[in-house]
């Protein structure tokens, strides 16, 4: 299942916004959300680099981000990181920016003791 769509949605993002940001037609951008045409390998990695998520979490193939980081063992995750991360991901980017805003807030006060 390719998850453009959810991935715009979840950033929340207007397929026009998206389209714009990604320099294609809003057709275009439907098309491939609603699977009725296929994006060539090149857009496919645009997009992923693009919502910051593997090219296999974009085509489906992944269905777990966390999963992944843990299989190539790249980064162990604590279950209330995992949380967190997930959390962070459903929220649309304003709540993206109040909770870095927040966390970079206590970093500060944590490094000042």
């Amino acid at each position: 299942m390719f998850k453009l769509k959810e991935l715009r949605i979840e950033n929340g993002m207007k397929r026009s916004d998206f389209a714009k940001a990604i320099d294609l037609p809003v057709t275009t951008v439907a098309n491939y959300e609603n699977e009725t045409r296929q994006a060539p390998y090149e857009l496919l990695i645009r997009f992923a680099q693009f919502f910051n998520v593997s090219v296999d979490y974009l085509l489906g193939v992944e269905n777990d981000l966390n999963e992944r980081i843990e299989k190539n063992n790249e980064l162990l995750l604590t279950q209330n990181e995992k949380e967190l991360l997930k959390t962070y991901r459903k929220c649309a980017q304003l709540g993206k920016s109040r909770i870095l805003e927040y966390a970079k807030m206590w970093s500060k006060i944590e490094d000042k003791q």
